[in-house]
């Protein structure tokens, strides 16, 4: 695996990824889907939806924390995870900017360090109008896992 090069790899990836997973999870539920990447980037994309939200209307902390992570795991994967490993969270810090109730939300991952073993990913997810929401940095170490139940 590499980092893919563009939004249509990205995207064929991603849904090779669900398929091999075999079940829907946090990702299913957030509808997080491939928005763009660069030579050192992955974003996915997210619509705020009842199901996100707070009891104001604004994303929920838990989806926030979901989309930084899942997007930084993927990021993680594809970069550093040789066929058959999956990079498991092992530290996380997350501050929280701002909120929104914009249509959607983007998070988007750069590895900061990474290895053999461990990787190193900042996050950022910024609503559609470009406000930061939420800032993280994770840690995951690389091992060794099968997809699906």
């Amino acid at each position: 695996m590499g980092h893919p090069t563009t939004l249509d790899e990205f995207t064929a990836v991603w849904n090779k990824f669900e398929q091999q997973r075999g079940f829907d999870d946090i990702a299913t539920t957030l509808g997080l889907a491939p928005h763009a990447v660069t030579s050192d980037t992955m974003s996915m994309s997210f619509k705020l939806t009842p199901a996100l939200s707070q009891a104001n209307g604004m994303y929920a902390a838990a989806a926030l924390f979901g989309a930084a992570d899942i997007t930084g795991t993927f990021m993680a994967m594809q970069a550093f995870a040789d066929k058959g490993q999956f990079p498991l969270a092992v530290q996380s810090n997350l501050n929280f900017m701002s909120n929104s109730k914009a249509a959607q939300a983007i998070a988007t991952a750069r590895i900061l360090r990474g290895g053999g073993s461990l990787a190193v990913l900042e996050v950022s997810v910024a609503d559609d109008t470009g406000k930061e929401l939420v800032h993280a940095t994770f840690t995951y170490i690389l091992k060794e896992r099968k997809l699906g139940k």
